[in-house]
């Protein structure tokens, strides 16, 4: 496999804040403490403290959540690695998606991998890989499905409150689903491994924990689920601070003011940015007349009662989208995060939430994005006279394109813009020497006439592309393989397929391509 890189701004997929952040312009710095390179994150690390009780909070609750998961050398070690006080975390995250979800998942938990290597080396201490699963999410329907082989697989059922504590009750017919799909030399063993993982009477949290270290154990990545009480006392003060100063709707107003001009708000910030957990049910809290409502027709609590249950009960609270950072960085001796492009733009809303509650800000890294394409349709799509960063342009204007350079007769109508331009330029002249009131009229006519050639000019792209079906097929096909459905391929389609295909040392081979610190896109070209 070899692979094809161009920045990101050239694939035009990607938000102005990302690629400003990227190239550090528009003043993107002020958002962030470090920037995203070798050099901020070492400088991260420096400046990293980690207290001694957090650490063994963290320690025994990863112990607590692995036990009777038969895990490789490599987890052992760095779970072992966790206890040491110079240890450091980089880390990345997600939902709890069905058997990985769509390919950027695998991407992003092997790029912490490849960056923690690194660093371990660089820093001389150890830099242990984290996924952290987002257990506490409650948008069942975003990871209820998954994409196999173009079909949508889905998982029917009813949202209810965190969706790591769903059991697995109904996976067992959408893995069979899944492995009816499987063809391959390797599919024997992904099919057993999805019935391992996805095995009855276990949480969704369990059973991706399971996949997880199944696939990247021995690689020594750690999974971690937040949804832990012990690891919510540690963020008590935190929670407790926002209930009584909404210090997080403060503070991210004030960065949502300075990027207003700029870049649209990625996540909305709401007075309280905590919701209240209970069976079933994960709900937002509302101040509302001097008491805190919880909504879904939750409890109501005073002031001293809401203080109370924080303090006897932390994990009945969870924090929302632009809380949870924080609540990451407090449970994890962490100095780097990787996250996609909308990731990103929200942690740039959050400078002034970490000054504020005193919790260091990692360096934020873009995943890796990339795309599998093969020699073949690669071969055909520079064969029609396109380039690599044509594959990312508007479909319609790539076809347009090569038609007109294929087409046995001339489209392009330049020539006789400019004459027609010229003969309404000696007209307008004459008008208004004649009467300044006729150069209205002659305007108008222009505008016309322009309008009919340019008319005419599409004509005769359409007329290029009907002569050249075959080649404009075969840019539909090209482009369907990255584009499946119309999102990005890594949007949607997942991996299981091509480990069923090529065997677990795919994994491997993209370990080695896929680099965090390489701000472009990767084009993963297979023979």
């Amino acid at each position: 496999m070899r692979t094809l890189r161009l920045p990101y701004a050239d694939t035009r997929r990607f938000s102005p804040v990302v690629v400003d952040y990227l190239a550090g312009n528009g003043g993107v710095d002020e958002l962030v403490v470090h920037r995203p390179d070798l050099a901020g994150i070492q400088e991260a690390a420096r400046q990293r403290a980690f207290p001694e009780g957090h650490r063994a909070a963290l320690t025994d609750a990863l112990q607590r959540q692995y036990h009777g998961i038969k895990v490789h050398q490599a987890v052992a070690d760095n779970l072992l690695a966790l206890t040491d006080p110079r240890s450091l975390t980089v880390t990345t995250g997600h939902q709890l998606c069905l058997f990985t979800g769509p390919l950027y998942l695998p991407f992003k938990i092997l790029n912490v991998v490849r960056l923690a290597r690194r660093l371990t080396t660089v820093l001389d201490r150890p830099v242990v890989p984290i996924f952290w699963m987002a257990t506490e999410d409650h948008d069942r329907d975003e990871i209820d499905h998954v994409w196999l082989e173009g079909r949508k697989v889905h998982w029917p059922g009813a949202a209810g409150g965190p969706v790591g504590r769903l059991t697995t009750e109904g996976l067992d017919a959408l893995v069979q689903q899944a492995c009816d799909l499987l063809g391959g030399a390797a599919a024997a063993e992904v099919r057993q491994l999805l019935r391992d993982c996805y095995r009855p009477g276990l949480t969704l949290a369990r059973s991706t924990c399971l996949l997880v270290n199944a696939l990247f154990g021995r690689f020594g990545v750690v999974c971690l689920d937040g949804d832990h009480p012990a690891l919510k006392q540690l963020f008590a003060p935190v929670m407790v601070e926002e209930l009584l100063n909404q210090v997080t709707h403060r503070t991210v107003t004030y960065a949502n003011e300075k990027i207003r001009d700029r870049y649209a708000e990625q996540a909305h910030v709401r007075e309280i940015n905590l919701f209240h957990l209970r069976a079933g049910a994960r709900s937002r809290i509302v101040q509302e007349d001097g008491h805190f409502r919880v909504l879904d027709g939750g409890p109501v609590f005073s002031i001293d009662e809401l203080m109370e249950e924080v303090r006897q009960r932390p994990e009945s609270f969870s924090p929302n989208v632009l809380l949870r950072p924080v609540y990451q960085e407090t449970i994890l001796p962490n100095i780097a995060y990787v996250g996609g492009g909308g990731e990103l733009a929200y942690w740039l809303q959050l400078r002034w939430l970490f000054q504020a509650l005193g919790v260091p800000m990692p360096v934020v890294l873009l995943r890796t994005s990339a795309a599998f394409i093969t020699e073949k349709h690669l071969g055909q799509w520079q064969a029609a006279g396109l380039r690599v960063e044509d594959l990312f342009a508007p479909l319609d204007e790539v076809k347009a394109m090569a038609a007109a350079r294929h087409a046995t007769f001339p489209t392009d109508v330049d020539r006789e813009r400019a004459a027609l331009d010229a003969v309404y330029k000696g007209l307008e002249q004459r008008a208004a020497q004649a009467d300044p009131t006729l150069r209205a009229a002659v305007e108008g006519r222009k505008v016309k006439a322009m309008k009919g050639l340019d008319a005419l000019a599409k004509a005769l792209v359409r007329a290029a592309k009907r002569e050249q079906d075959v080649l404009m097929r075969r840019i539909d096909g090209v482009h369907a393989t990255l584009f499946p459905g119309g999102a990005l391929q890594e949007r949607r389609d997942n991996i299981m397929p091509l480990l069923a295909a090529r065997g677990m040392g795919l994994l491997d081979t993209l370990l080695d391509q896929l680099d965090p610190l390489d701000p472009r896109f990767t084009l993963l070209v297979e023979a």
